[in-house]
């Protein structure tokens, strides 16, 4: 077994450029995220800043998103789930206004306030008007931590930009360079999968979401050559499972159509082929669709951390034989068409 597992790691580590120009902008080495230390969230004030998606069905597809602000009503945006899991199709309002709204708690209408669940914690990290509620995707199990069970889609993200509007203050000190966290290229649909993010992007809307981008099992930053351990990575357990199996739906065969492939020619839906599912129920798209950032970073830039390299894994829709244990590395301020993300626990 520790053979075939060295054998396949030789095969599938290739730190091969996904194909397509990448557009250059900043980022950091290996640091821990602000924020994700091992503990609950205390957040606070209704509308505090910005608003979280429901939490209805089992984690699926989460094609539901909330809008972000601090007097308004959240709205959802529908959409489908993979078979077997319902859509999240709820959503919180984080509004001064008070009352509740999809997970959203406000105050009572004789003035009172409403009995709180916090503090919080995953799969329903943050705090929203004394509720616990998740904002992007739905998460869902996997061993010791939570994962989002489909990549963050367009909505999700919308969400976070409203949200934040122009304050990227709070990064960690390595994407200091990051001020602005809109994605470049072009725009896509929902619920896509959103795109053209870089590393510090998908960092700070992790950090937002009071969860973190994907890295060391029990906290922190893997380094590149750990993205690959079952010991170590969450992603990686997430799709490979603790046998280091090839695919997410096990095993090390490929299963044509099961995951989202050249063979397609686009961009699926978040969480639109429920047979590509993770070794653990409801998780989602790990393997191909929008290849993914992970909390794993070298430090190639030197004093430009900008240009440190990080690696995205599971690959994307352009080719067909992207596994658990592909990764390739791009610079931290790097965009592209097929360069998405999802968040897991802290």
């Amino acid at each position: 077994m520790a053979e075939r597992k060295q054998r396949l790691r030789r095969e599938h580590r290739k730190r091969a450029v996904l194909g397509l120009s990448v557009l250059l902008g900043g980022a950091s080495g290996c640091a821990q995220l602000v924020g994700i230390e091992e503990t609950t969230v205390t957040r606070g004030a209704a509308g505090s800043d910005g608003n979280a998606a429901g939490s209805a069905g089992t984690p699926a597809a989460n094609a539901g998103a909330a809008t972000a602000g601090t007097s308004n009503a959240g709205q959802s945006n529908g959409g489908s789930a993979p078979a077997g899991g319902a859509a999240n199709a709820g959503a919180a309002t984080g509004g001064a206004t008070g009352g509740a709204t999809g997970g959203g708690a406000g105050q009572l209408a004789s003035g009172g306030s409403a009995a709180s669940e916090c503090p919080c914690s995953a799969p329903k990290p943050t705090c929203e008007n004394g509720k616990c509620v998740v904002r992007g995707p739905l998460m869902a199990k996997a061993t010791s931590f939570y994962i989002d069970s489909t990549e963050v889609s367009k909505a999700e993200y919308d969400v976070f930009l409203s949200a934040k509007g122009s304050d990227t203050s709070g990064q960690i000190a390595e994407c200091s360079w990051n001020k602005s966290y809109a994605p470049a290229g072009d725009p896509v649909d929902d619920p896509r999968p959103i795109v053209n993010v870089d590393w510090c992007d998908a960092a700070a809307y992790c950090s937002w979401a009071d969860k973190r981008l994907c890295g060391k099992l029990g906290g922190g930053s893997l380094s590149p050559d750990e993205a690959d351990d079952s010991t170590k990575a969450q992603m990686y357990v997430a799709c490979a499972g603790l046998a280091d199996e090839r695919y997410p739906y096990g095993g090390f065969e490929r299963k044509p159509d099961y995951c989202n492939a050249y063979f397609s020619g686009y961009m699926a839906d978040v969480g639109a082929f429920p047979m590509c599912e993770g070794h653990y129920a409801g998780i989602f798209d790990l393997v191909g669709n929008a290849a993914e950032w992970i909390d794993a970073c070298d430090t190639a830039g030197g004093a430009d951390h900008s240009l440190d390299h990080c690696l995205l894994g599971g690959g994307s829709y352009l080719r067909e034989d992207y596994t658990c244990q592909y990764y390739t590395d791009n610079p931290r301020n790097a965009g592209a068409g097929v360069f998405g993300f999802r968040c897991c626990s802290k």
